[in-house]
């Protein structure tokens, strides 16, 4: 199934138009995306392992979920929407952290954190997106973080929680 995105401008004005994953996007247009940091009601913070046969950044570590807002979706329920696909947990709470844009990734990105509580061993995997994972104490997050490959975006949202 192809996917569609609505299409934005630089100060994430909605466009007229619609874009299409895997063709090219315009100079100064622009496509939302959400990455969703999953916290634990005991403090620890999930980690997902891409998948190896991912076409971008395969074996990279991104915390809980992420990935495109589609055509007629808000962040928040595609932030939602791609936390029960990508690991099959359903969140206590979710709340907005930050919003960036990337002009080199033609990317409005919103980064939510959502609290959930019960087993942590009932984290699933998406086939051929994710292929483990691994809670953490916030303590051991930034090691982690130095010793695997990591996106650089996360990274600087995750060096927020110890501000």
């Amino acid at each position: 199934m192809t996917e569609v995105w609505n299409a934005y401008d630089l100060n994430r004005n909605q466009l007229p138009h619609l874009l299409v994953r895997g063709e090219k996007i315009l100079e100064g247009q622009f496509h939302l995306c959400v990455n969703v940091l999953v916290r634990h009601q005991d403090g620890d913070i999930l980690f997902m392992r891409r998948s190896a046969n991912k076409s971008l950044y395969p074996g990279y570590y991104e915390f809980g979920a992420g990935g495109s807002v589609l055509a007629g979706e808000d962040s928040q329920t595609a932030a939602l929407r791609e936390l029960k696909e990508e690991t099959g947990l359903v969140p206590d709470s979710i709340r907005l952290l930050e919003q960036v844009c990337s002009i080199k990734d033609q990317c409005h990105f919103d980064y939510y954190e959502v609290l959930v509580s019960g087993d942590k061993s009932q984290v699933r995997y998406q086939a051929g997106e994710t292929d483990a994972h691994v809670w953490l104490p916030l303590r051991e997050v930034p090691a982690f973080v130095e010793n695997h490959p990591c996106f650089k975006n996360q990274k600087k949202i995750l060096s927020s929680l110890f501000d």
